[in-house]
């Protein structure tokens, strides 16, 4: 184990005997707070003189936000290009904070020749207020920082929040049995495994038995529970790009925030920045970004320009092929930080979730339908594309065939040169612009050799049941069993369900690997940048006064 991680794990097994963290990860022995992060900072600072740090600015509670610079030299620092991670915006994903700063250790250990011809930045906690109350007994989870906001417009802040009525240390969720008939039930428990909540499937018969609720009580006595408990400004809603303004946890206004405002100003000082990773709830390296949909004006895209599609998809298979990571969750990206840098930077802007539930042991249904896929040979992403109606060719083609279109002539593909297309049009069309043709394969899906009716074959297990599988048979408590208690508004309930946090942050025994493979892709990432080289210059006096100057420029892609 590293100095500065030997030192880090020492502080941080102080502070938690001195402030005993409540089970609330199910796993948080390990992650650093505040004072180990900074600890962990200073001692990485003071161990090779290739790191540099700073503080950028300080949170609403007067945390630091640091700032980590990796760099060959003092002077190649801000000449050379660099490459910008930032971490822990979202309060609750403190595994980017984790990975982060073992990322800078692995670079410097493994891959310290990059160091020649990039900087690497690291921000490994940008949110420290959020951070430091989701490490606190009794966290729902806080994706915040600790400014107040009305969440429920009274003009009063935070009166009515969680309670932990079963005393577990833990605020989970509430069925409210047999509710009244004035609050229809919403959900019944799964007829496969009674632990989960489902909606009623009416043609199979089923109906709602009751609603959920929050752990907690009506503390305000308004006649609602936990309506307004501490509220917040997110602040990955409170950049500038699509800020969703009517938002309650967007801020007043973009960059209202210290923290925001303190990394927004670094980027903006340093346009030395080519590219970027942002370690937090928000994910376009396994869900490839929208290059479709545009905002309100019809012309700036709500996610990537069409013309950036192949390098996101490179870009993606570079990350799927280090980390092995298959899925992650969708998330809106108005107003994220790193969607602004793409779109008002310029920075090639990538996303990372940093863990996601590791794969549990398959159905029947899953390994039939892998086997189906391995058999046809088709390429990955041949089943994602979009039909054009055009044969078998992908409206990705047909679209980056139009865009060709419009850059050589400056004119728009009109309705009826659309109508007018064969594939055969299509395919010489691609010929002549050096255009790849995507084509839509269909698979057809294995046939039913079953003779069990439909209703009655096993379904694929959900996503709630995979993590149920996923805590079990890795020992880890993420999940509370349902009990009975006697609530004093809402009458019979049950108390349960899973461990805030638990499907964010892994176990601290996984933090390691998942950082090993996280470097790798970087390192890759770092590696596939252009480079560019200038051969020159050539002087040649054409007459008496008059030279003539020429430089060539090569640019070279990995």
């Amino acid at each position: 184990m590293d100095l500065y991680f030997q030192k880090s794990v020492f502080v941080s097994a102080i502070l938690t005997a001195l402030f005993p963290v409540s089970p609330l990860l199910a796993n948080a022995d390990g992650y650093l707070t505040n004072q180990s992060l900074g600890d962990a900072v200073e001692s990485l600072a003071n161990s090779d003189e290739r790191v540099t740090q700073k503080v950028l600015g300080v949170s609403l509670q007067g945390e630091p936000i640091h700032l980590i610079t990796l760099a060959g030299s003092t002077e190649s620092s801000a000449s050379n290009p660099a490459m910008l991670i930032t971490a822990g915006i979202d309060g609750r994903y403190l595994v980017g904070t984790e990975t982060a700063m073992r990322i800078a250790d692995n670079i410097l250990a493994d891959h310290a020749h990059i160091l020649e011809s990039m900087t690497v930045y690291i921000i490994p906690r940008v949110n420290p207020d959020g951070a430091a109350r989701n490490l606190q007994p009794l966290s729902m989870g806080f994706e915040g920082n600790s400014r107040s906001v009305d969440d429920d417009r009274d003009r009063t802040h935070g009166e009515d929040g969680w309670d932990d009525l079963n005393n577990d240390g833990l605020i989970t969720q509430m069925r409210r049995l047999n509710p009244p008939i004035d609050e229809l039930a919403t959900h019944l428990s799964d007829p496969e495994d009674s632990r989960l909540n489902i909606k009623p499937d009416i043609e199979d018969g089923q109906r709602a038995s009751f609603t959920l609720y929050t752990e907690g009580v009506d503390n305000d006595e308004d006649g609602l529970i936990n309506e307004d408990g501490f509220g917040a400004v997110d602040l990955d809603s409170n950049f500038m790009h699509r800020w969703p303004e009517h938002a309650t946890h967007a801020g007043r206004y973009p960059l209202s925030e210290p923290e925001s405002k303190a990394i927004a100003d670094f980027v903006l000082s340093h346009d030395h920045i080519v590219m970027a990773l942002t370690l937090g709830r928000h994910d376009n390296l396994i869900n490839m970004p929208d290059s479709k949909s545009k905002d309100i004006t019809g012309r700036a895209p709500k996610g990537i320009d069409a013309k950036d599609v192949q390098t996101y998809k490179h870009v993606g298979k570079l990350f799927k092929d280090a980390t092995g990571h298959k899925s992650a969750p969708k998330e809106e990206i108005a107003g994220s930080f790193h969607a602004w840098l793409y779109a008002q930077r310029g920075i090639p802007s990538f996303a990372s979730v940093v863990w996601t539930r590791p794969s549990v042991q398959k159905t029947e249904n899953e390994q039939a339908d892998e086997e189906l896929t391995a058999s046809s040979e088709i390429e990955d992403d041949s089943l994602a594309l979009t039909p054009s109606g055009i044969g078998d060719i992908s409206q990705e083609t047909i679209d980056e065939l139009m865009e060709a279109y419009k850059l050589a002539t400056g004119m728009e593909v009109d309705e009826s040169m659309k109508a007018m297309a064969t594939p055969e049009m299509i395919e010489g069309f691609a010929a002549q612009a050096g255009v790849t043709i995507r084509r839509v394969i269909a698979v057809e899906p294995a046939p039913d050799s079953s003779d069990t009716p439909k209703k009655e074959q096993k379904k694929d297990l959900s996503e709630d049941a995979k993590w149920l599988d996923y805590f079990e048979q890795a020992g880890i408590d993420g999940f509370v069993d349902w009990e009975p208690f006697e609530h004093p508004t809402l009458g019979a309930v049950e108390i349960g369900g899973f461990v805030p946090l638990a499907m964010i942050n892994p176990p601290a025994d996984q933090l390691d690997a998942i950082a090993e493979k996280h470097t790798e892709f970087i390192v890759e990432l770092m590696s596939a940048r252009p480079q560019v080289s200038v051969v020159g210059p050539e002087v040649e006096e054409l007459a008496d006064g008059l030279f003539e100057k020429g430089v060539d420029v090569a640019m070279e892609v990995a």
